[in-house]
């Protein structure tokens, strides 16, 4: 067959990319060896090394809020009032980017009515070619597409009060959307507020930004089921308070909402898109999630979470009756020199798209990633990565009784490369395979494809 041969090449290609600089280095340093030890009197001050992947005319950014990412600020807030920026700064973050290039600096445009407005953003062009080793060409997909093409305002009116506003200008199916966008009040270090569009603080994976990625999506396995099927995770509209402390380089972190949720009972649809619902159309079904997260040491962060999903019995129209579903996440990062290991495992009710379920109930389900990524860095700000994940789930999983009826589980394994041009431009390769866990009989074989991405930050 000629497609692995196609396969292969297109794995191939990010591959060479990497080992092609790797030697290009191994010459460049021979070079400067060899120099080093000839005298040139014409060069009395000759430049001294620039550090591995920070070069020198691109600072690191500064984290802007808790679980999201944002470029250096332009007007340092006072030290004794207690600024978002220096609240997330001591908190942990379920990211760290000692193994990243550095973020881009974004954007400063100067304006006499805020002490800080910033600019920044990401297009992501990106082709896939699925189900390649299907023997029917009607199974098989190939194509190009604009997974995103996002622009973000970073304002503050003071160290207390600012906004933040992502626009999705195209990409994933939406010509036009809003993402993270809220208001802040930071009272201090132990006391800030949120409001507006923002993610739930669930699950890691989930808060990550999409410009800082290991691989070129979220987990299609994982992240997708806490997302879509359940709605415990990601975008929401609502009202979150946070904060932290810091003790000798021990830090803890809290995060707590209150979301309107979405309400769905048509199995045709999902909990997707829970922040484009205009209004809530629930009155007690209100979803309450938190989060809290732990650094006992610079290289370690641990989190532990709750999200709930609500909905309302409305056969009483005096007393509508209240019914919730729960789930809980725990992950772990720990980065060790150029290794990085990533892990979430998440449990709960499982309502299966429809408030119904959460209303006359529904099974268990377990789910988990594991992921180890290897990271090498170059001069001039380039890098390559090598990412190995693991994802599984089982949405009908019961302990008390077993094995779900039937059993329907699914893993799904990403092998991927990452080559970072500089910190703003970097080409992504994924091979995926998914691998049904099933009792389930004429379920379909090990499906494989093959995803590339070219991201672009600003």
């Amino acid at each position: 067959m000629r497609q692995p041969v196609s396969i292969l090449t297109l794995v191939s290609f990010v591959t060479i990319i990497t080992f092609s600089n790797m030697a290009a280095e191994v010459a460049s340093a021979q070079k400067e060896v060899l120099e080093s030890t000839q005298p040139d009197s014409s060069k009395k001050n000759p430049e001294a090394p620039r550090p591995a992947a920070v070069p020198s005319t691109i600072p690191t950014a500064v984290p802007a809020a808790p679980s999201t990412n944002a470029a250096t600020t332009i007007a340092p807030a006072p030290k004794e009032s207690a600024s978002p920026e220096a609240v997330a700064a001591s908190l942990p973050q379920p990211t760290p980017t000692e193994a990243q290039p550095p973020p881009p600096v974004a954007i400063a445009i100067m304006t006499p009515f805020l002490s800080k407005l910033e600019l920044n953003g990401t297009v992501q062009l990106k082709g896939i070619y699925h189900d390649f080793t299907s023997p029917r060409d009607s199974d098989k997909r190939l194509s190009l597409t604009l997974r995103q093409m996002k622009v973000e305002l970073d304002g503050a009116v003071d160290s207390h009060f600012g906004f933040k506003s992502g626009f999705l200008l195209d990409g994933n199916n939406k010509a036009l959307g809003i993402h993270d966008a809220y208001l802040y009040y930071t009272i201090s270090d132990l006391v800030g507020f949120k409001g507006g569009k923002l993610k739930r603080p669930f699950s890691q994976e989930a808060l990550q930004s999409s410009k800082s990625l290991y691989t070129i999506e979220r987990g299609e396995l994982y992240h997708d089921f806490l997302t879509n099927t359940v709605g415990y995770a990601n975008y929401d509209v609502g009202l979150m308070a946070y904060g932290g402390f810091e003790e000798e380089g021990k830090t803890l972190g809290y995060e707590l909402g209150i979301f309107n949720g979405k309400q769905n009972d048509n199995p045709a649809k999902d909990y997707g898109g829970q922040h484009y619902e205009t209004t809530d159309k629930g009155f007690l079904a209100k979803d309450v999630v938190m989060r809290v997260t732990a650094s006992p040491f610079k290289s370690l962060n641990v989190e532990a979470a709750v999200s709930t999903k609500a909905a309302e019995d409305t056969t009483d129209k005096m007393n509508y009756g209240y019914n919730v579903n729960t789930g809980y996440e725990v992950g772990l990062n720990l980065l060790i020199q150029h290794l990085r290991l990533m892990g979430e495992l998440a449990w709960g009710d499982n309502h299966n798209k429809v408030d119904s379920k959460i209303i006359s109930g529904g099974s268990l389900f377990f789910s988990f990633y594991s992921m180890a990524v290897w990271r090498e860095d170059y001069s001039h700000g380039r890098a390559s990565e090598t990412v190995l994940k693991m994802e599984g789930l089982d949405p009908d999983f019961e302990p008390a009784k077993g094995e779900g009826k039937p059993n329907d589980g699914m893993l799904r394994y990403t092998f991927g490369s990452n080559y970072f041009f500089n910190p703003r431009v970097s080409l992504m390769g994924n091979y995926t395979i998914l691998q049904p866990v099933t009792g389930v009989s004429g379920e379909k074989a090990i499906t494989q494809g093959l995803d590339l991405m070219w991201r672009l930050t600003f």
